[in-house]
């Protein structure tokens, strides 16, 4: 079999057994030379034998193995760039995220390009002109099939990691949200109303907010979505006698301060209110928002340090050795 041959084949069988995308480490262990030597083969740089050169770009290629200008960019072809993806840019949260990141790559001396998904074409479309832009792929909702839009060696790193597999940064909400069912029972909460950002079902966060304050506090109800909006959703958590409402997001949580607000009613005396996320504008409003909230300048800070890791080689998806954790933490404002 030819050599173009086995290496069609064992890019198809990386894509189908969600085999590791190999390193730099992985050329020079194959080729027998040090990374710095793979480096220079695969720039055409000066220092090393035709032979080694050629031994590098032969195991190169075995291991299906491209460099990006993660590597490059600083021999020929200017600074990197990262691409970010997030759902909805009029959601404040993700504009502070993507804040954060952009601080954190300047730091490094990287570009960043941000699309959405939530307001233009299918997040499988977006996601592929992002790769087209980029040198690696960050965010969140990323499409199931972003390991085959993604070529081999480019670094994927998914923020707010839900699967078992891959590379990406976990929120861990739990110790956060048993604080503030704690401190609800604390204030005085009887019956609290959950409202959830679906109408079908039960989202994860959720499922999440009612085990946590089900487990201090007896009458827990779960709301759904309404089509009537906010104010249908407020309205039907009140008639059931809630006298506390747990938005599933900040912003969701400052739509429902302003509805309490024409209805006339004083939060936290006639209802609390409380968000997830942490965002700096629930400080911006009256009453302040108690909240939990994530360090989303840590968030950005291990998730650009992850980008790096798997170029470099330092870390791998394959060995669950790309994960990091970020927790959420308790801010406990005047709403509640």
């Amino acid at each position: 079999m030819s050599r173009s041959r086995e290496s069609a084949g064992a890019r198809t069988d990386a894509r189908t057994t969600g085999a590791r995308r190999a390193t730099i480490v992985d050329v020079a262990t194959r080729a027998g030379v040090s990374r710095q030597t793979v480096t220079r083969a695969m720039n055409d740089m000066p220092g090393i034998s035709p032979d080694t050169r050629e031994r590098v770009l032969a195991a190169a290629e075995e291991l299906n193995y491209r460099p990006s200008r993660f590597g490059r960019g600083l021999v020929s072809q200017g600074p990197p760039t990262l691409g970010l993806l997030v759902n909805e840019l009029t959601n404040t949260f993700f504009p502070e995220i993507a804040a954060a990141v952009i601080r954190e790559s300047a730091r490094r001396g990287w570009n960043v390009v941000v699309a959405e998904t939530e307001n233009g074409a299918e997040a499988e479309a977006i996601a592929t002109e992002l790769v087209r832009r980029a040198d690696a792929l960050l965010g969140y909702s990323l499409p199931a099939d972003a390991d085959e839009i993604v070529p081999a060696r480019m670094p994927l790193v998914r923020l707010d990691l839900q699967e078992a597999d891959g590379a990406g940064v976990r929120f861990a909400e739990e110790a956060a949200m048993s604080g503030l069912a704690a401190h609800l029972e604390r204030s005085g909460a009887a019956r609290v109303a959950v409202l959830d950002s679906t109408q079908d079902g039960e989202s994860r966060r959720a499922h999440e907010m009612r085990e946590a304050v089900g487990r201090r506090i007896a009458a827990v109800d779960l709301v759904p979505a309404s089509a009537g909006g906010i104010p249908a959703q407020v309205e039907a958590a009140l008639e059931a006698g809630a006298d506390t409402l747990m938005a599933w997001n900040d912003v969701h949580a400052l739509q429902v301060l302003k509805t309490l607000r024409t209805r006339g009613l004083n939060v936290p005396d006639d209802v609390r209110v409380t968000g997830v996320d942490g965002l700096a504008l629930g400080e911006l409003v009256s009453p302040e928002l108690t909240t939990i909230g994530v360090d989303l300048e840590a968030v950005a800070r291990e998730a650009v340090d992850l980008v790096d890791g798997l170029f470099t080689g330092r870390l791998s998806a394959a060995d669950g050795g790309a994960v990091r954790t970020v927790p959420y933490r308790l801010i406990i404002r005047e709403s509640a």
